[in-house]
């Protein structure tokens, strides 16, 4: 009997000590699972902060849908499986809102930077921008004084400059000149005059030479036509027009009748005074700024002078010059072949905004500017953009859309800018961030992104040069998932975080492209995996085998799960969301290995339980 019980308890300790040394091998995320399960609530029920949206069902027959995307969608009952793939270093951490840190190498770039008519912290504002007026630095036929310019430039020699010769209103013409000039009712001069051209060539010359004895200045904008003021000329605050090559119905129609305009005159009046330019400005073009590129007037009257413009944009990116957009507070304006922009049809009848690498590289050496200013506590502001608390989300997207077009200089108002902040945007901090990432390159930029989410452009505004938008409508508006910089998305993934712009609020300034009936958009995309490919030819150049990285992920966090990431080589270790509503930004230090073949995936965000509400990714190069 004795011998008996000495060999079950043998046997038992042996049970035991293979237990726990089965145990001992299984992962972390094994007990982890089994502990969210017995003492965590079920998060497939009840209300969320956010939830993802039902694409509308596409119709057999069409293209297009018929119903809104706001169907709310409970989390994926699907999982995504914990990777068994083979487990990576990686450093983590996770912070309440967007985070704007970048490597410590990053720095100004030479060409580019945050501009501004009023004086702000010189550590984001770059660049001044000054007015030049025609009849105080030409008072006299052949007498020409930028003393007083020279003066303002000399004060400040770390800054750049960017000027606005005033050379298009009654308003500021030289009593001299103005005898020998017409104009029209509001004050605009006939910039198609021969005459008008013919007594601006001397000031074009003297203001050329003026630009090449100051390197620091880096823009001159081109001011042609748009020079109305309301009244008394003494008076700025009625000045109505800013050169910037535009005019309403009202004015064409005047033109046309009074002074002979017709679209053919547009074009030829404008590819001289752009040659005139050029010509005295030799190897200083690329400081040129050409105002506008898109339209130059609306209504019916304006169509056959809008098909003047892109043989116009043509001829002015031929002669070497550069461009400034004036509104990219209208975020999802600019999508033309002119800009560099392309549509990519994707997943859930949606197109992915890219930028063409071969126009950026063609401009990538101009002066090559937008306007981003309509902020601040300020009337003027809220009647065309509405609500002062609209302003931190407007400017994040605005100018993260600036950054994916390329735009290298950026005019804000920085008074304005001074007291702005948000607790998820972190707008100071992301001023400074784009002090350090415009009119960067593949070779020096610090860092790559790319903003998610579902924006609609009315079908019309793209209609003629992207047939691909059939793929990506909904109804009759372009469904826009994805822009960035340097990187793409894939998923199947929907719409989520929907962002109200209602008309009482002024649309927020978005009715310029919003579709009829649309009053909002989303800012992110809903999915249990996303992937992610790193543009080829900055991937040779700046990680031939792998990448020291850190991947932001800026996500709401609307359910609680699992998140982590898959590289080539493996996986990182998970970090749990907390399913508050928050916005929080997850951080992953890894060594990122590299696919350099078109097309293919780089890096994939996985989520476990429950979709992740994911609003952007942000990859910071570690190594310059």
């Amino acid at each position: 009997m004795k011998k008996l019980k000495n060999i079950l308890f043998l046997l038992i300790l042996t049970a035991f000590i293979l237990v726990m040394s089965v145990a001992l091998l299984l992962p972390d995320q094994f007990y982890e699972q089994i502990s969210d399960r017995l003492f965590s609530p079920d998060t497939t029920t009840g209300p969320t902060p956010t939830t993802p949206v039902e694409r509308p069902k596409q119709d057999s027959t069409s293209t297009t849908s018929t119903n809104q995307p706001n169907s709310p969608q409970p989390p994926n009952k699907t999982p995504t499986q914990i990777s068994s793939a083979k487990e990576i270093p990686a450093k983590t951490e996770i912070i309440e809102g967007m985070d704007w840190r970048l490597p410590s190498y990053a720095q100004r770039s030479v060409l580019g930077g945050l501009v501004s008519e009023t004086h702000g912290p010189l550590d984001y504002v770059r660049g001044d921008f000054y007015i030049v007026r025609w009849d105080r630095t030409n008072p006299k036929r052949n007498q020409y004084d930028f003393s007083e310019l020279q003066r303002q430039i000399d004060a400040r020699p770390n800054q750049h400059v960017v000027l606005r010769p005033e050379i298009y209103s009654r308003c500021e013409a030289p009593g001299w000149a103005l005898k020998e000039l017409r104009y029209t009712r509001n004050g605009s001069l006939v910039f198609w005059d021969a005459q008008y051209l013919k007594i601006l060539k001397p000031y074009i010359q003297q203001l050329a030479t003026f630009v090449k004895k100051n390197p620091q200045i880096v823009g001159v904008q081109l001011g042609i036509g748009d020079g109305e003021y309301r009244g008394d000329c003494s008076r700025f605050e009625l000045k109505d027009g800013w050169g910037e090559f535009n005019m309403t119905p009202q004015e064409l129609l005047e033109a046309e009748t009074d002074f002979g305009f017709n679209p053919a005159v547009l074009e030829s009046s404008t590819k001289n005074i752009v040659t005139a330019f050029a010509n005295a400005f030799d190897k200083h073009t690329s400081k040129l700024i050409f105002n506008n590129a898109d339209q130059f007037s609306w209504q019916s009257i304006a169509k056959p002078y809008n098909q003047r413009m892109p043989a116009i944009a043509q001829f002015v990116m031929k002669r070497g010059l550069g461009n400034r957009d004036g509104q990219i507070e209208h975020w999802m304006r600019y999508i033309h072949k002119i800009y560099g922009m392309e549509l990519h049809p994707a997943s859930n009848n949606t197109c992915t905004l890219d930028m063409n690498e071969a126009v950026a590289e063609k401009v990538a050496n101009r002066y090559w500017g937008t306007e981003n200013e309509f902020y601040g506590d300020l009337d003027y502001v809220r009647n065309e953009h509405g609500n002062y608390q609209n302003q931190p989300y407007r400017f994040w997207v605005s100018s993260l859309r600036a950054l994916q077009m390329r735009r290298n200089y950026s005019l804000i108002f920085a008074r304005a800018m001074k007291d702005m902040d948000h607790p998820v945007y972190k707008t100071q901090a992301f001023l400074r961030y784009l002090d350090k990432t415009m009119g960067k390159f593949k070779q020096d930029t610090p860092d790559l992104f790319i903003l998610l989410g579902e924006r609609y452009v009315a079908d019309y505004r793209l209609a003629k040069e992207y047939p691909e938008r059939k793929l990506c409508q909904v109804k009759d508006r372009t469904a826009i998932r994805s822009f960035g910089r340097w990187m793409t998305e894939s998923s199947n993934s929907k719409p989520t975080m929907r962002i109200h712009m209602p008309a009482q609020d002024k649309y927020w300034g978005q009715d310029f492209y919003l579709p009829n009936g649309i009053d909002y958009e989303y800012a992110a995309r809903a999915s249990n995996e996303f992937a992610f490919n790193i543009n080829e030819q900055l991937g040779r150049m700046r990680c031939k085998k792998q990448c020291k990285v850190v991947i932001k992920l800026s996500y709401q966090d609307s359910y609680k799960s699992k998140i982590w990431l898959q590289t080539l080589r493996g996986k990182t270790k998970t970090l749990k969301t907390q399913g508050d509503g928050k916005v929080r930004t997850a951080s992953f230090e890894v060594d990122l290995p590299l696919d350099n073949s078109p097309q293919k995936n780089d890096f994939w965000v996985k989520s476990e339980s429950a979709p992740l509400n994911l609003m952007m990714v942000r990859i910071n190069l570690l190594k310059p």
